[in-house]
């Protein structure tokens, strides 16, 4: 299986410092708001997307839910928001690969910008006054058998906080692929993520996966960039966004899953918008899925019943139950960020006994 096998996070939002070891194919984090669970999502997209300067901009608008997030929020990927002290994201792969990602703001002089600043204020002189740290560099290692290589790449903003400069990782091909599925899906482009499906010939994987969702679902296609389902009974085909939230959540986790451009699904607040009835059938498709797909997951949840569901799945399909991790996060007072650890084994002895995992306090 490709993907991560530890993570190690330092001073990344509002983390100080946090391990997670023995990640497995399917990971499911628990906690208490605030606990840091979406925080371990954006450190895993980070650490998939390190050459590209663009990646810490676009996880703050799906954060946001803003389209145009400024180069200042940038000051929020810091723990406290102290930008003297760099983020630090490392991993080990399963390949035994190791990987390690330094963020840090710091001041690099534009030329570039500089020059048409001057030029629009008919000034000959070119200069920058440094009023801000102006740059965010993603400096990044991979250490494997055959040695250590270094990389960086970056991002500048003008005066007006405006991104002037951007320089990828040159030399790098990324092996790793995420898709980051937020609590509500904004931000992803479901009607291409399903016509990628379609041109490989995948589409019977999915209408496999709605028919099981929905015994009524007859076929889905995409017109006119829309996406269409047709029900049986019903005179026309009907759009995604006049069947409901279930649907379309499920829709979104399925294709996500399935597509083999990506070997790594992110997806925050599963239950977010399904009716608890659909649990089931949507971790079954979850692990069916990662399985034949080859692909890792990483989910949130704070939802009892979730797990439950969860529980009931790999009581029924046992092959599946060595593929799964929970974890617990939690601030304790003595020992700082903790993830604790659950097999199958204790998801099975907490959910026959009524014990509470998704917190735990110290």
């Amino acid at each position: 299986m490709d993907g991560f096998k530890n993570i190690e996070i330092k001073n990344f939002r509002g983390i100080d410092h946090l391990k997670i070891d023995d990640v497995s194919r399917v990971n499911v984090f628990l906690g208490q708001n605030s606990s840091g669970k979406s925080t371990v999502l954006e450190a895993i997209s980070l650490l998939t997307g390190m050459s590209n300067p663009d990646s810490p901009l676009n996880m703050n608008r799906l954060r946001t839910r803003n389209l145009f997030s400024p180069f200042k929020d940038l000051y929020y990927l810091f723990y406290n928001m102290d930008i003297k002290t760099p983020s630090n994201l490392s991993a080990e792969q399963f390949d035994g690969d190791l990987r390690d990602l330094r963020l840090q703001l710091t001041y690099v002089f534009d030329e570039q910008a500089a020059r048409q600043e001057s030029a629009q204020n008919g000034a000959q002189p070119v200069s920058e006054t440094k009023t801000f740290f102006n740059t965010l560099c993603l400096d990044f290692d991979i250490v494997s058998a055959s040695g250590k290589r270094s990389y960086q790449s970056s991002m500048t903003a003008n005066q007006e906080g405006i991104i002037s400069n951007r320089k990828p990782a040159a030399d790098y091909l990324e092996k790793n692929a995420s898709v980051y599925l937020t609590a509500d899906l904004w931000g992803i482009n479901l009607a291409s993520q399903l016509s990628e499906l379609f041109k490989r010939k995948q589409k019977s994987v999915v209408l496999q996966r709605l028919f099981h969702f929905d015994r009524r679902i007859v076929d889905i296609d995409i017109l006119q960039d829309d996406i269409y389902i047709e029900f049986e009974n019903l005179p026309e085909k009907l759009p995604l966004r006049m069947t409901g939230d279930g649907l379309r959540r499920y829709l979104n986790i399925v294709a996500a899953s399935a597509n083999p451009t990506t070997n790594i699904i992110l997806i925050d607040e599963i239950d977010n918008g399904l009716h608890y009835s659909a649990y089931k059938k949507l971790w079954e498709a979850i692990f069916a899925l990662a399985t034949t797909t080859n692909k890792q997951v990483f989910v949130t949840t704070h939802s009892k019943e979730t797990l439950s569901r969860l529980n009931q799945m790999l009581e029924e399909s046992p092959a599946y139950q060595q593929e799964l991790r929970l974890y617990t996060l939690e601030k304790t007072k003595l020992k700082g960020f903790q993830a604790y650890k659950y097999t199958y084994e204790g998801l099975s002895g907490a959910c026959e006994n009524d014990i509470e995992i998704r917190s735990i306090v110290m």
